[in-house]
């Protein structure tokens, strides 16, 4: 599963169901993300406060 961090706004999303709800693309490509990697993400949530998009998360916490 590919995810897209955004860095601006410390808000992590899940590109296949990221869309204009989510409010990503007002963020500048430099301060954006792509990764594969659950163990960084999981990190960046518990150590740096960004949080899960509530938008296209889905149950993406289950995967």
């Amino acid at each position: 599963m590919k995810y897209l961090i955004d860095h601006s706004k410390k808000v992590i999303h899940r590109t296949t169901f990221a869309g204009d709800q989510c409010k990503f693309h007002t963020t500048p490509i430099d301060r954006r993300e792509g990764t594969l990697d659950s163990p960084y993400l999981d990190k960046l949530v518990a150590e740096k406060s960004y949080r899960i998009c509530e938008m296209c998360s889905g149950s993406m916490k289950e995967e």
